[in-house]
């Protein structure tokens, strides 16, 4: 172990319980991005068209592998979710494409920041030379990643984005564009109910989010200079969104609520496939027909769909996707990076439409033999998903 490894492993428990007490954790979605609105930051992050690309310009495993042997790993704020689980066996899986990888164990910080940081320097320990980090705790988890990368690790946070400086405090942020989910459902959204129009709510996650804002950001933008969106009206108050907590149950509660304060509800835009089904269930139980609805893929919203169609007809669909494939590109960054092979791919990424229940090309797809918060999106095969949430 080289020096600069061993001094980071023997910084003082006080200075990691010191920096923990005063995060304040990320509490989004499984797939959120909640943080960082400074340096290399969302605004930065969204505004610099030279790291956007589509999934088209998205490269091969093989490309990168290098031949120099290299340990990885997958450092997570939390595991306990669909969505990251999928992503865990994502990671593996293309991890396993490379003969001269080797995965070191999974870190679960299981939503506490501190055991987040010292998973990240548990890890250093054993010599982990790429790692790609999910940083649910947001900024107070960069002095960490910082320190791995002045040790020589390749770190690349995924999603969820830490702040600071690619190059300086990690090797690169890779993510999705949020703004185009916004822009991509609401242009569904517009031409869905055509020229009539119609009142439209958008709900996001947990209060001050920055996945939620950057996709209102989209959302309003759209409207403003779509023709086609002229007679759609957004209910939310400008660059609010309405808070669910991406959570089902929450979702209920919030959407039963405008259901009392709105007679007419004609689209819904959401972040979040698994919470949609709590909003479902309260235009259910309020007697009113279900609108038009967006949403990033989940397996129940899927097969919601297909059970409540037939009796809805204004229920139409569509999600993109769930995004968790993209952990494949961390992965090759951080190995590229340590193999020294130029990586050229984007690395923030516009999600393509999943499902569409417009465009026959893209019908919804419901696998009952699979849990409801599934990511049918994901790269795995059916029988990897399964192992995934078993």
């Amino acid at each position: 172990m080289s020096s600069t490894r061993a001094r980071f492993r023997a910084r003082g428990s006080a200075a990691v319980l010191a920096l923990a007490l005063g995060v304040t954790a990320c509490a989004g979605g499984p797939g959120a991005s909640n943080n960082a609105t400074e340096g290399g930051g969302v605004e930065a992050v969204y505004d610099n068209a030279a790291k956007i690309g589509d999934v088209s310009q998205l490269r091969p495993m093989s490309e990168f592998c290098g031949t120099k042997p290299v340990k990885v790993a997958l450092a997570d704020g939390t595991g306990d979710n669909a969505f990251r689980k999928t992503a865990r066996a994502e990671f593996e899986d293309e991890a396993a494409k490379c003969p001269n990888i080797t995965v070191l164990p999974y870190a679960d910080g299981q939503n506490n920041p501190q055991k987040a940081i010292s998973d990240i320097k548990a890890l250093v320990a054993q010599g982990v030379e790429a790692l790609v980090v999910f940083p649910d705790a947001g900024e107070a988890l960069l002095p960490t990643l910082r320190e791995a990368y002045k040790a020589g690790v390749q770190v690349v946070p995924w999603t969820a984005n830490p702040g600071g400086k690619p190059g300086v405090d990690y090797t690169s942020f890779v993510g999705h564009n949020t703004v185009n989910d916004g822009v991509t459902w609401t242009r569904w959204m517009c031409e869905a109910l055509g020229e009539k129009g119609g009142n439209v709510v958008f709900l996001g996650g947990t209060p001050g989010n920055t996945q939620s804002i950057t996709e209102m950001v989209g959302i309003e933008k759209e409207l403003k200079e779509n023709s086609a969106c002229a007679n759609v009206k957004l209910l939310n108050e400008p660059g609010k969104p309405v808070d669910t907590n991406w959570n089902p149950a929450q979702m209920q509660k919030v959407v039963a609520g405008l259901l009392t304060k709105y007679p007419t509800i004609d689209g819904v835009i959401t972040d979040s496939g698994d919470a949609s089904l709590g909003g479902i269930r309260a235009f259910l139980q309020a007697g009113r027909p279900l609108p038009k609805w967006t949403a990033n893929d989940n397996n129940g919203f899927a097969c919601a769909w297909k059970e409540h169609a037939d009796k809805h007809p204004t229920f139409q669909t569509v999600t993109v996707s769930a995004r968790t494939w993209i952990i494949r590109l961390a992965l090759r960054k951080a190995v590229a990076a340590h193999q020294g092979i130029k990586n050229d791919e984007p690395e923030i990424i516009n999600i393509p439409i999943f499902e569409n229940t417009l465009d026959e090309t893209k019908p919804p797809k419901c696998d009952t033999d699979l849990p409801a918060s599934a990511v049918l999106s994901s790269e795995l095969t059916p029988e990897q998903l399964k192992q995934a949430y078993s």
